[in-house]
């Protein structure tokens, strides 16, 4: 019995080598990756090989020792000078991708031989995929090319200031300097050169001069911008030179007891005020009090007063004392005005938002949103990288002179200045850094089409 049990096995097992035997010829055997191609796990490359990051390496043997069975993997088989590359991380060491090529970027020694190399960042300018293939502080702006960007600062490092250059004056002492149109008009350049005129012409600033003659005109230049300028002669408001002298309406401009026709860079001086004398302009011409008093009146913005208001068809506007054609609905206004019905019953600008999606249907970017504050469109950020377009052709694009502001909508910083010492001159004569001026809040209104 027990020989019998034997031949059996024996036979059961000849039986099933000679089926796999079988097998074997009638399949054909797995393809397995070799060096440099792609797998998922270890079992997917060929024999002495290992799958590192999806990738099949060598299998090296450790050094040192005798008889040692374990290995480490070798580097992954990286670009050289020339090969194509999609990051840095591609390049052997030492190289750098540039316009998807590994080339000598200098940047110093990569790991050591029969080790794995530490990931390599891409700097500024170079290839790359995703943010995580750059260095530090940059991230990877899209490019022309199919799936790839270059490293990029996302930050400009420029921050708004609030301040614009154009002032006139820091002090009230700056407003002493001949005009910039005097200068420029005659030989007199400067306070010396007209010093020195008034004593050439032996005129004697002390003495009356005639009204409207040349001498009393110099005397008066004299007296207001040079040897007579003192500190209560101009005064700066918002960094604009006003004049402070006492007036006389007959008198004119640069005459005695008159107004001086401009301030050192040209801004024009008000006429003199018949009833405070100083130079703060005309009266106002007397308008209406009541929208009673419109009746028979010309419709403010009519062409050349043409239209008349009728009974019940106008109101005395009290920011400026004109008479307005009323409105009564939106429909009653021009294109891009709608109707106050709750206040002056007149037209006035129509917001350009009061949420974001009506931004970014008009514009069709996602990234215009609604500026609350203002109601008005915007680009919204959150980075500097989010308010320009940058494009690399061989070299970076120009600066757009956009940043991403603290509230979080892009602005221009072309006209900004840190100090006095950025600005410019205006034909020679300096300028200030001073604060950019408020916008102008006024609401502008106009009369209804219809009514």
């Amino acid at each position: 019995m027990r020989s019998t049990l034997v031949m059996s096995l024996i036979g059961a097992a000849s039986m099933a080598v000679a089926l796999l035997v079988g097998c074997g010829d009638s399949d054909s055997k797995p393809v397995l990756s070799k060096a440099g191609q792609s797998c998922g796990r270890t079992a997917d490359c060929a024999d002495g090989l290992s799958c590192i990051a999806n990738t099949c390496f060598a299998n090296s043997t450790a050094s040192g020792g005798s008889g040692g069975s374990g290995g480490t993997a070798a580097g992954p088989i990286l670009g050289g000078e020339g090969e194509s590359c999609t990051s840095r991380r591609d390049c052997a060491d030492s190289l750098a991708c540039f316009n998807q090529r590994c080339t000598a970027s200098g940047m110093g020694e990569g790991g050591q031989t029969g080790t794995p190399p530490s990931a390599q960042l891409g700097a500024k300018g170079e290839t790359c995929r995703v943010n995580a293939d750059c260095d530090t502080g940059l991230v990877c702006v899209p490019s022309e090319a199919a799936l790839t960007g270059v490293c990029d600062t996302a930050s400009t490092g420029v921050t708004p200031t609030g301040m614009v250059c154009g002032g006139e004056c820091g002090a009230a002492s700056d407003c002493c300097q001949l005009p910039l149109a005097e200068a420029q008009a005659e030989d007199i350049h400067s306070c010396p050169d007209l010093t020195a005129e008034i004593k050439l012409e032996a005129i004697d600033c002390s003495a009356t001069q005639t009204a409207g003659s040349n001498n009393a005109r110099l005397c008066f230049l004299d007296a207001t911008y040079c040897s007579g300028c003192t500190g209560t002669t101009w005064k700066c408001t918002d960094s604009q030179c006003v004049y402070q002298g006492a007036c006389t309406v007959a008198a004119g401009t640069d005459s005695p007891k008159g107004c001086p026709a401009d301030t050192r860079l040209g801004s024009g001086v008000p006429a003199c005020n018949a009833k405070t004398l100083k130079c703060t302009g005309a009266e106002a011409v007397a308008g209406c009090t009541t929208d009673a008093s419109c009746v028979d009146s010309p419709v403010a913005d009519s062409v050349g007063g043409a239209d008349v208001c009728s009974t019940g068809e106008c109101t005395c506007y009290s920011g400026d004392h004109l008479c307005y054609r009323t409105c009564a609905r939106d429909l009653d206004c021009p294109t891009g005005k709608v109707c106050d019905t709750k206040t002056t019953s007149l037209c006035v600008p129509d917001t350009q938002c009061t949420q974001d999606s009506e931004c970014i249907v008009r514009s069709e970017n996602l990234n215009e949103k609604c500026d609350l504050t203002t109601n008005t469109c915007k680009l919204a950020c959150a980075s500097d990288l989010d308010c320009e377009t940058r494009v690399f052709e061989g070299q970076e694009s120009p600066f757009s002179g956009l940043v991403c502001g603290a509230d979080g909508f892009c602005t221009s910083v072309t006209t900004d200045c840190v100090d006095s010492s950025q600005c410019g001159t205006l034909n020679g004569y300096k300028t200030f850094c001073v604060p950019r001026p408020a916008t102008d809040t006024t609401v502008p209104v106009s009369s209804a089409v219809t009514n």
